[in-house]
């Protein structure tokens, strides 16, 4: 059985090769565009990251940075960016403090484009994101467009080195299909479409901007485009506890807006761990017969890591991309555990602890929030940007 999901996996993951090989972008004629980021606190690449969104090869576009209130140390860093505009939005009792910086942005500068865009603050954005993220909305029965992001461990410590790995197989599910899902940091969707699709709704009690954007584009009939070439780089490295913290806090919000997805990725890991760590033990007692079963399910996921990791090469061209290609294609065992370690902890509660703010996730229609708590998943401060970072 574990070997048969791991020849289905290396087929989902040799079809999104294809997809991006073989991806174009559709030709259109730019419409006005408005770019959303919210941001809370000033990490330490906040202001290389904004000044990418501000110097995006569109026209016409504009950028505005929605932080909870005037006070927040981002307000310092975003003042001193010529051209930058920062919108309070308040704090709310009620949803993800993402969520409704999101729809404050809406409600008070929505009506200035048609095509509306939604950036996360700790993501690097090329120059031509913006052109290759909006393209594909012309496109008969899509409803979004949507790229993805990739942590590029700087410093490559170990904790980091597992958060990039661990994040990199989501990117890998991206592809042609009806699975799809719009992530909030690079999303692109017509002003149409989102009232029409009833987001704002969906948003009200959300703390998840993902999976109620997602879930009101299908519930449309229609689907997400996912975009390789918006496929951004986020800096930055994390301690083991913030590795814990971030990565459980997914699967935590998956098991309360996919559950169906959740008992899906519970299972495929179960049975994974299970039977690769009952082949180890075999083989290691002497039982050499082991060994083949176990370098076939080994080989498999090292296969798959391969092409993910060719097909981000294509979007994330970086050095630190090529110096830990070894850990990408060696380290599926590690990364199985400690999503096996997520989907436990994500027993345990709802609750999760994002920027700061606590937030019990009753249902997705239910949010209850407790400000003033201290997040583990702080990027350690360090200098400036380099020369090489900054031309990145």
């Amino acid at each position: 059985m574990a070997l048969v999901q791991g020849g289905v996996s290396l087929r989902d993951g040799v079809q999104n090769a294809r997809y991006v090989r073989g991806y174009r972008k559709p030709g259109r004629q730019p419409e006005r565009a408005i770019v959303f980021c919210p941001v809370k606190g000033a990490d330490p690449d906040l202001e290389v990251n904004a000044r990418s969104l501000l110097g995006q090869r569109y026209a016409p576009y504009r950028v505005v940075f929605l932080i909870d209130h005037i006070q927040d140390p981002a307000m310092r860093v975003l003042a001193s960016i010529p051209g930058a505009v920062v919108a309070a939005a308040g704090r709310s009792p009620v949803r993800g403090q993402k969520v409704h910086s999101l729809l404050e942005g809406i409600r008070k500068f929505g009506d200035e484009a048609d095509v509306w865009v939604f950036a996360d603050a700790d993501a690097r954005f090329p120059p031509d994101w913006l052109e290759e993220l909006v393209a594909p909305l012309g496109a008969p029965g899509v409803g979004a467009a949507t790229g993805y992001r990739w942590y590029v461990p700087e410093p490559g410590s170990l904790p980091s080195l597992l958060r990039s790995a661990w994040n990199a197989t989501v990117a890998g599910l991206l592809g042609s299909g009806r699975n799809n899902f719009a992530w909030g940091g690079s999303t692109a969707i017509r002003r149409e479409v989102f009232n029409e699709a009833g987001i704002a709704g969906l948003w009200e009690h959300a703390v998840s901007d993902d999976y109620a954007l997602t879930g009101g584009v299908r519930g449309a009939g229609l689907r997400v485009a996912w975009v390789p070439a918006c496929l951004v780089p986020a800096y930055g490295s994390c301690t083991w506890r913030g590795l814990i913290e971030f990565t459980t806090r997914q699967i935590k919000i998956t098991r309360v807006y996919a559950p169906a997805v959740w008992r899906v990725g519970f299972l495929t890991t179960t049975l994974f761990n299970v039977t690769f760590l009952w082949l180890t033990a075999r083989a290691l007692a002497g039982g050499w017969g082991f060994a083949i079963p176990w370098l076939l399910l080994y080989g498999l996921t090292v296969l798959r890591s391969w092409l993910r990791l060719g097909a981000a090469g294509r979007a994330v061209p970086d050095r630190s991309l090529r110096k830990h290609r070894w850990f990408y294609r060696l380290s599926a065992p590690l990364v199985a555990l400690l999503y096996q370690t997520n989907f436990i902890l994500s027993l345990a509660s709802r609750r999760i602890v994002w920027k700061n703010v606590a937030y019990t996730m009753v249902s997705p229609e239910e949010t209850r929030v407790e400000w003033g708590h201290v997040s583990a998943e702080q990027t350690p401060p360090r200098a400036g940007p380099s020369r090489d970072e900054a031309a990145r």
